[in-house]
């Protein structure tokens, strides 16, 4: 029997061998720290990764259920699958965390804060999410000022292969995952479709209330062509389409409204040309995204129908050179972004701009145990300040200790506004970026301790406002300074005679306070995340994962006035089982939530009780 390991704990970047018991695991290799293939410990960056192993063991639907297992990020719902998500990246909000598909931007200009929308995002056919924690504007832009989650889907293997599966479960949720791949010494071509379809729970509390389904249709197609063993181009689509029913909490009937709905259509396609000499390569991209979202809803004043529209158009040149101590790495984008919205025939709000960048990143090795990291990246922007970004990162493993490794990281970020908050500008205000100056300094001992302590400043926080007097609201920039200060401690440790591994992390908020010191709602001030797993000789699995979420602070939504609630305070247990039923053939059962908590994560919206899930999946 062979005992898996690291593959299904999440993978930091303090790890300095992947060796467990009797098995020594691939190295796991990343795109995002600098835009290049590269060994996770090839950079100074604060990585996690998550593998497909892990993602099917847990029984993860949704990405945001996957991210909120990792140490310094917190997720909360306004209600069950498909409902609004919103997640922080130590203490930010998802607005200042870029997320990309296979290289491609999925932040949506059109939202209020340019967040990419995770509750849209399901984990079939993912092979690996990557994700970076701490500011990386000075590699990737704007949207990266507290982190970078990349999200990978799954690669041809050599030959012809394909997979089906089925799903059944809980509130008569149902779907299935299929995918056909081919690849040889010229082609690959892949073809990844899932459907998921669930009648929900009410979005509102009570979870009881009238249901809030939702429907999930994604599409990827992935085809590259080798000209040579030097020249390759890849093609790569992605579209999601979902239809969702939500409570609208201004509505008369609240929980039990049974009118409010949404559609969505999201496509991303990218175009590479991949150069590879001995030392050299370029890669040369274009890609493109479409965002379109419609929301019904009802009320006072009558029917409502709120679009919002956006197109994002990419264009970069990346040239990566490897020499003998080292890599660096020249990039050049150029990006055009268009925003609109309207709400019924009320004048349209739009605004579009352009943004040029180029940056320079560097890695040097002093030694064998001693790496230095250095960028820098200008940006000019058509319609608001231009921005210089730069990080400088350090990592040194210990010869006196074999596993202790020391590294800190100092950046700067920022956050362009959104074109949503660009076409709503409070009157007489000019809008320019948000300004990050952070740091985070981590120690670990291999896989069985990590700590990490960052601390970040943000300038020119971009916010809404409303005239006191004419009512009359719109986005400007705050002064002063918020703050994000915390710990992050993870741990992971297998016992080979017992044939079980054991992982936790837990996160501390120091500091998560707007510029005038009081606190942001929806933070948790302590996370626990717990896990532990047992393997048999034939192939069994049964695992058993806790949340523990500490003091956490809501408002009511009270007009003229709201007031703080608490949301936080409780522990969620879930439990886990897969086996190979026969050969090509595994199953797996997932119980949530499995002693019916009742809890909510953000204040007046239902969360799912007891469930279980089912997966039957063929591969061949």
């Amino acid at each position: 029997m062979t005992i898996k390991s690291l593959s299904l704990i999440t993978a930091t970047l303090l790890f300095t061998t992947h060796t467990h018991a009797n098995e020594t695991l691939e190295p796991i290799t990343i795109v995002s720290a600098n835009k290049t293939t590269q060994s996770i410990q090839n950079t100074t960056s604060n990585v996690t990764v998550i593998t497909a192993e892990e993602i099917e063991e847990r029984g993860y639907q949704t990405v945001s259920q996957a991210i909120n297992t990792v140490a310094g990020i917190s997720v909360t719902n306004s209600g069950g699958l498909g409902q609004q998500t919103s997640f922080f990246v130590r203490g930010a909000d998802s607005g200042k965390v870029l997320v990309l598909l296979d290289g491609m931007r999925l932040n949506d200009p059109s939202t209020t804060n340019g967040t990419a929308l995770l509750d849209s995002l399901t984990t079939s056919n993912i092979e690996q999410i990557e994700i970076i924690k701490g500011g990386a504007s000075s590699i990737w832009g704007s949207n990266a000022s507290a982190g970078v989650i990349n999200i990978i889907t799954k690669e041809a293997k050599e030959g012809l292969h394909g997979s089906l599966a089925l799903n059944y479960g809980s509130y008569h949720t149902k779907g299935t995952d299929a995918d056909l791949s081919y690849t040889d010494e010229k082609i690959t071509a892949q073809v990844l479709a899932s459907y998921l379809k669930t009648d929900g729970f009410s979005a509102l509390a009570p979870r009881s209330a009238e249901e809030d389904g939702y429907e999930n249709r994604n599409y990827n197609i992935k085809f590259g062509y080798a000209i040579d063993t030097n020249n390759k181009l890849n093609l790569s689509y992605n579209r999601i389409k979902t239809e969702t029913e939500y409570d609208d909490s201004f509505s008369a009937d609240q929980a039990d409204d049974d009118y409010s709905h949404a559609t969505s259509d999201q496509s991303n396609i990218s175009l590479n040309y991949l150069l590879t000499l001995d030392h050299y390569s370029a890669t040369l991209q274009a890609s493109k995204g479409d965002y379109d979202r419609d929301y019904f809803t009802t009320g006072f004043f009558g029917d409502g129908q709120n679009v919002y529209k956006s197109t994002l158009k990419e264009y970069a040149l990346i040239n990566a050179y490897d020499y003998k101590n080292g890599k660096a790495v020249l990039g050049l984008e150029y990006k055009d972004i268009d925003g609109f919205n309207q709400y019924n025939t009320f004048p349209e709000s739009r605004s579009d701009y352009t943004n040029k960048a180029i940056y320079l990143s560097n890695i040097y090795d002093f030694n064998e145990n001693t790496l230095l990291e250095t960028n820098l990246r200008y940006d000019n922007y058509s319609e608001f300040d231009n921005k210089i970004t730069y990080k400088i990162g350090l990592k040194h493993q210990y010869n006196s200790l074999d596993g202790l490794i020391t590294s800190a990281n100092y950046y700067t970020s920022y956050d362009a506004p959104s074109a949503y908050q660009l076409a709503n500008t409070a009157l007489g205000s000019f809008l320019k970026p948000s300004y990050t100056k952070g740091y985070d300094i981590s120690t670990g001992y291999k896989e069985l301790l990590t700590l990490t302590y960052f601390n970040n400043r943000v300038e020119d926080a971009i916010d809404y406002i409303t005239d006191p007097v004419t009512f009359v609201g719109g986005y400007t920039n705050i002064d002063g300074r918020s703050k994000f200060a915390g710990l992050e401690i993870e741990s992971a440790y297998t016992f080979s005679s017992f044939n079980l591994i054991f992982s936790a992390n837990y996160t501390h908020l120091f500091d998560y306070e707007k510029e005038d010191g009081s606190d942001l709602i929806r933070r948790a001030e302590d996370t626990l995340n717990a896990s532990l797993s047992y393997y048999t000789a034939n192939d069994m699995q049964f695992g058993i994962d806790a949340q523990y979420i500490g003091d956490r602070m809501d408002t009511d939504g009270g007009f003229p006035v709201a007031s703080e609630v608490s949301t936080g305070n409780y522990t969620i247990w879930n439990a886990n089982f897969s086996t190979k039923i026969i050969n090509d053939v595994d199953l797996s059962l997932h119980a949530k939530n499995i002693f019916d908590k009742e809890y909510q994560s953000s204040y007046g919206y239902a969360t799912e009780g007891r469930s279980i899930y089912a997966k039957v999946k063929y591969s061949f």
